[in-house]
């Protein structure tokens, strides 16, 4: 997994968990809906991608005219492809969000304004992961577009119904990662700092969305190892893990925060931990270089030089299944693997 946060909404890549309380008070979400969305959101934290998957094609038969279940479905898709670092389901991901962002425009007319905020949630979702997608896999100016528009739609659903924090979790990672990312567009005043406001609103949806508490938290770990504070990154990543023991999307800031910290001891046992669960597949062998690479590292940084030639060499144990695409994308830490082992 490429470990940083993109031009908007990276984190979105860890999937909303949904509360209980989403299903109380709210005509739209129904407690069956919700129960199903748990135990799903629950399988996908846990890497159990298949078996989310077979849940959301249920969720979808039963509630075929709700964009909901498609995007979930299209969200666990990409969680998978960001998981392997590898685009492995474009067009069903794309036909998904085609459909999501169709059924939410659809139900909008002559909906109750609550209705309407959770349509305009939808519909900015849909085009906050197309924004994922195209930021990962395709065009940047495009991504940048889609983003844009994602916002304006988490903005119609704050008109529609300003009760809805879920809201707050898309519109608090674009303005945080836009002005984070800007660099000289937001130098030369073409992009404001909103860096403040954005983690304002994440704070907002972790405390108070029915839908987006976990993923807002996720979200603030991220933003947390982009402001250097380690020690905050390191404790909300901790609790993710402890609920979702067999997931790894938390342990890779976990093991960055640490490493960052300078925590060499504790990055190393994390790293190793990421490693014992992607060698059994490697997909694509980019995350397991990101691995031995990082693990090498911590072992040079503790002194402990014999382990870190070992380390190093166990490249060679795969080096000739890499593909060519993911061994240009790691050539500068394949490089120094490499060299590293024949020292």
């Amino acid at each position: 997994m490429k470990k940083h946060a993109g031009i908007f909404l990276f984190l979105l890549v860890v999937i909303p968990l949904l509360s209980p309380s989403a299903a109380l008070g709210d005509g739209y979400m129904d407690s069956v809906k919700t129960a199903m969305l748990i135990d799903a959101q629950k399988l996908l934290l846990n890497d159990r991608f298949s078996a989310a998957d077979s849940l959301y094609e249920i969720i979808i038969g039963r509630y075929p005219d709700d964009p909901d279940g498609y995007f979930f479905r299209a969200a666990a898709l990409m969680n998978e492809m960001t998981d392997r670092e590898e685009n492995l389901h474009e067009d069903r991901y794309l036909r998904l969000l085609d459909t999501v962002e169709y059924l939410a425009e659809r139900k909008i007319p002559g909906s109750s304004p609550r209705t309407r905020a959770w349509m305009y949630l939808f519909s900015g979702h849909a085009r906050a992961y197309r924004s994922i997608w195209q930021s990962r896999f395709g065009s940047f100016l495009s991504a940048l577009k889609t983003a844009f528009d994602a916002r304006d739609q988490y903005e119609k659903g704050l008109e529609a119904d300003s009760t809805l924090a879920d809201l707050y979790l898309g519109l608090g990672s674009y303005h945080y990662w836009k002005s984070a990312k800007a660099g000289v567009l937001r130098w030369v005043g073409i992009f404001k700092n909103q860096k403040e406001q954005g983690l304002e609103e994440l704070r907002y949806a972790a405390g108070h969305s029915l839908l987006s508490k976990e993923p807002a938290r996720a979200a603030l770990v991220w933003v947390r190892l982009d402001m250097k504070q380690y020690d905050s990154a390191i404790a909300v990543a901790s609790t993710g893990v402890e609920k979702y023991p067999e997931g790894k999307s938390l342990l890779w800031p976990l093991a960055q925060a640490y490493y960052l910290k300078k925590d060499f001891t504790e990055a190393l046992r994390v790293y190793r931990q990421l490693r014992d669960k992607i060698s059994p597949d490697p997909g694509n062998y980019y995350n397991l270089i990101e691995c031995d690479y990082y693990i090498y590292q911590c072992l040079e940084n503790l002194e402990k030089n014999d382990e870190a030639r070992t380390a190093a060499r166990r490249t060679r144990e795969y080096i000739k299944q890499i593909p060519k695409e993911t061994y240009k994308r790691q050539r500068s830490h394949l490089d120094e693997l490499k060299r590293a082992a024949r020292t």
